[in-house]
């Protein structure tokens, strides 16, 4: 059967318009408050339902390959690479690897990522080094949440599969401190997002009571601008914002019924589509500043990893010397792949379109 690849646009004034939303039985509750001396105060839960405006595929056809405009980065090809590493040997463009399955990555400063395993570690990871894990969470993260300023209060909120959340602080060399709380933990936790609109520093928490909704990641743009996440609604796979109380959806990439984590590089969203093993990019800007402050896509995506490392499910934008690059988890040991002597792997995407390769 061929895969479908289609993107799906609705624009915010047409999803208002639309007459027969689906109520998706989502609430959005505030977290705490992250201070500048990591001090937390809980907060209650602000129940406030959240709606999916319905879309249909506009058939905007997905190019095969083309490359994405995305700044230049210095990641080189699979051609610099010793022929005769060990499947566990690290490069300039594999930054980990041999791990446990992968469940979570996010960018924490400069050159520098945060990766989640399903044995419950978090491990930091840098071109150049040793991956070092920091802290055991003793269930796996389904969800990595950096602080807004997390170059200077090095925090991190994670959320993890049975739906407790913590506060992790990084130490230079050392081990992070976890701090459990209790307090803002409930079954059927979706996602928590920092909600960049209201100019507050307080995460904020998605519950479901939808089977509909499959929720996969946020990825936040600029202050000023809503959340966005990937998520599958109804079986197909979209790119959503967050608008107030609606949930509108943005873009989607119906391909295998496949969508996993995303990341905002200025202009443009990247998105691991992992049963494909793609990753895309697609170009988004604002359709509406202010307090109705809404994205809009701009274009059809591009790939920018086509098959090159097996499954990618998550991704980060980490910020580099010479612009931004992305970095990608394997989840090559998930039911149905075919993982190799590597996985699992923390890769750096190359930035010139499908090109790089597996260390294999």
């Amino acid at each position: 059967m061929p895969m479908r690849f289609h993107l799906v646009h609705t624009s915010s004034a047409q999803a208002r318009a639309r007459e027969g939303r689906r109520r998706a039985a989502l609430a959005a509750g505030v977290i705490g408050m992250v201070s500048l001396s990591g001090c937390m105060s809980a907060s209650n839960a602000l129940e406030l339902p959240f709606t999916e405006d319905k879309s249909e595929p506009t058939g905007i056809a997905m190019p095969k390959f083309s490359s994405p405009d995305l700044p230049s980065t210095p990641v080189p090809t699979a051609e610099s690479k010793a022929k005769d590493k060990g499947p566990c040997d690290l490069d300039d463009v594999t930054l980990a690897a041999c791990l446990p399955l992968t469940t979570a990555l996010a960018a924490i400063g400069p050159g520098e990522a945060l990766v989640a395993t399903d044995d419950g570690a978090l491990t930091v990871v840098a071109p150049g080094k040793t991956p070092r894990e920091v802290a055991r969470l003793g269930a796996p993260a389904k969800q990595l949440l950096p602080s807004p300023s997390v170059e200077e209060d090095r925090q991190v909120f994670i959320l993890r599969d049975d739906d407790t959340i913590a506060r992790v602080t990084l130490v230079d060399g050392g081990t992070a401190d976890v701090r459990e709380l209790p307090d803002l933990s409930e079954p059927g936790i979706l996602g928590i997002y920092f909600d960049r609109t209201s100019g507050a520093l307080s995460p904020r928490k998605l519950l479901v009571g939808d089977p509909g909704i499959e929720f996969q990641q946020f990825c936040h743009g600029p202050d000023g601008m809503p959340p966005l996440a990937t998520a599958i609604l109804d079986g197909t796979p979209q790119l959503v914002q967050l608008t107030g109380p609606v949930i509108n959806p943005l873009g989607g990439v119906d391909l295998n019924d496949s969508i996993g984590g995303c990341a905002v590089m200025g202009d443009r969203v990247v998105i691991a589509i992992p049963d494909a093993q793609k990753v895309i990019s697609m170009p988004v800007g604002p359709q509406y500043i202010g307090p109705d402050a809404a994205w809009e896509v701009k274009g059809s995506p591009e790939v920018l990893v086509d098959g090159d490392f097996g499954h990618i499910s998550h991704v980060a934008a980490v910020a580099a010397n010479q612009g931004i690059e992305v970095w990608g988890a394997t989840t090559n040991k998930t039911a149905g792949a075919q993982p190799s002597e590597s996985d699992e792997r923390v890769v750096r995407l190359p930035s010139d379109g499908a090109a790089g390769g597996s260390p294999d």
